[in-house]
């Protein structure tokens, strides 16, 4: 969490809040504009970022972070492009002053020009590491090949070599990284030394590069008062033991008669190397880390609170008097909105920790020639739908892939409308990845009394290797109801790069439609 006094806790938190949203635009050709409140779009400004990057926790994870919003501007669309932003969050405390968080430092790579304003898409300072890396190697201790990183994607690190060994015993490992180890960006690198360390790679507030770790202990406590709503899982992950697949062998740390998780990481570069004694100190330093990462899955949404970041450690007390702990490993937060945290997490009961599975499916397909071929994921509704007003949850596909590539959904629904009186109804659709909507992309299509074929189409333009992804479609209807006979959606995700199957790991994913319910404070997810 930012650093932030009392006085803004309580602020923050109060009933009725004054706040602004203010920064500064630097253009290519230098010139520096101030943006104000009056710059900004209503309800447009939203920053996104995560430090897990599949459904349940990992080290060594390198994300962009994303600023998007609205400005009222004159100026043309392509002025943006480039240009660096700094934007600034500021909050009235009692008594009239104020005080800032800062939001980061951002670069604009996507600009489109409305009648009033222009709609940017604006990225944080990991974007210079998406930069092919040339294969030089990097060697030294982990803050050596940190700078070596920085330095040759200019940035600047913000950390010292100290704060950089406090992290973990690893960091003063003697390490090298060339281009014998397959990694091809700047930011396949870091995330190597991420990993090593056990944390994940992202930059401050000021755009300097950091490893950070998760947290051990809270940074805030969000009682039912302080919340709009709370899925809590009714587990607690707790890691028991963790494997290190490497090409000579595997290493292990943890186990005995603890029936906790089991963390399998099947690729490791900074694994590869080195003695066995060595590789099982990586193991044993990395476990040290782990164990004390218990927590419990949830999500949450909250009147938003920019000071939260990715990796912080939230309490939330319960009215059964227990207070679990969510480890922040995806955040959404929307100016003047509502703020998403989510933890994701898998079930220790239901789990299948033996033998890393999924993790030994992806390295061998990784090995093979198998993975350039065409894999299809297929989805078919064994169950009769109707849509109404709410939210109807209609497909559900996971998939994983093996290498970077990209994917596409394709859907066909045979149904029929039922509208209220002579007009059309509105059938909208709405798509998820990992559960957070897709905001920006929301089809609809208005329907006449009868049957009707609805094609979907949705292309993933990047499906990042060896983390599992889940694309869940909802329908809303609007103006009548809409009936789906069973065996009436045919879907499909298909992609070159991706498993050729992806194992069951134990977990169970229910939707289902329910009756009106009398629920009590506390919201139970289960998993």
């Amino acid at each position: 969490m930012y650093p932030v006094s009392e006085r803004y806790k309580t602020a923050i938190r109060a009933r009725a809040r004054t706040d602004r949203v203010v920064g500064t635009l630097t253009l290519t050709d230098g010139t520096v504009l101030a943006l104000g409140v009056q710059d900004f779009m209503s309800g447009s400004l939203t920053l996104d970022n995560q430090c897990v990057t599949g459904e349940e926790l990992a080290f060594g994870c390198v994300y962009l972070g994303q600023a998007a919003f609205s400005l009222r501007t004159s100026l043309s669309r392509y002025a943006f492009y480039g240009a660096k932003i700094v934007l600034r969050y500021e909050l009235q405390l009692p008594g009239g002053s104020w005080e800032a968080v800062p939001l980061g430092v951002y670069t604009v790579a996507e600009a489109e020009r409305r009648a009033l304003y222009v709609s940017i898409k604006a990225y944080d300072n990991i974007l210079p590491l998406q930069s092919r890396w040339d294969g030089t190697a990097i060697q030294g201790n982990a803050y050596e090949m940190l700078a070596q990183i920085a330095d040759g994607c200019g940035l600047e690190l913000g950390q010292t070599a100290e704060e950089i060994a406090a992290l973990n015993p690893n960091a003063a490992l003697a390490c090298q990284l060339s281009a014998a180890d397959g990694l091809t960006t700047w930011r396949d690198c870091v995330a190597a030394i991420a990993q090593l360390l056990g944390g994940f790679g992202t930059v401050d507030r000021a755009g300097r590069l950091v490893i950070r770790q998760f947290a051990k202990t809270s940074c805030v406590s969000l009682g039912a008062d302080a919340r709009s709503e709370a899925g809590v899982s009714d587990f607690r992950c707790h890691y028991a033991a963790l494997t290190v697949a490497t090409q000579s062998g595997s290493y292990a740390a943890g186990g005995g008669q603890d029936t906790g998780l089991t963390m399998a990481i099947a690729d490791m570069p900074l694994a590869e190397k080195g003695l066995p004694d060595t590789r099982q100190g990586i193991t044993d330093n990395l476990f040290a880390e782990l164990r004390q990462l218990d927590y419990t899955p949830a999500t949450v949404t909250m009147p938003g609170d920019p000071a939260l970041e990715p990796g912080d450690r939230v309490a939330l007390p319960q009215a059964d008097g227990t207070a679990p702990e969510m480890l922040v490993t995806h955040f959404v937060w929307h100016y003047h909105g509502r703020q998403t945290l989510k933890s994701v997490g898998r079930n220790p009961y239901l789990a299948n920790n033996s033998d890393g599975t999924t993790e030994k499916l992806l390295r061998k397909v990784q090995n093979s020639a198998e993975s350039k071929r065409l894999v299809y994921y297929s989805f078919t509704n064994t169950a009769a739908l109707t849509v109404r007003t709410a939210e109807t949850p209609a497909v559900s596909i996971a998939f994983a892939a093996v290498e970077d590539t990209s994917a596409m959904f394709l859907a066909q629904l045979l149904l029929t409308a039922e509208p209220e009186g002579g007009d059309p109804l509105t059938l909208e659709v709405r798509y998820y990845v990992n559960e957070v909507r897709v905001e920006n992309f929301t089809p609809q299509q208005r329907l006449l009394a009868g049957a009707h074929t609805l094609a979907l189409f949705y292309p993933f333009a990047s499906v990042e290797a060896n983390a599992a992804k889940r694309l869940s479609v909802r329908l809303v209807c609007t103006g009548g109801t809409v009936k789906i006979a069973p065996y009436s959606i045919k879907a499909t995700v298909t992609g070159q790069g991706m498993a050729s199957e992806l194992p069951w790991d134990g977990t169970l994913q229910f939707e289902e439609l329910l009756m009106p319910l009398q629920l009590t404070e506390r919201k139970v997810i289960l998993e």
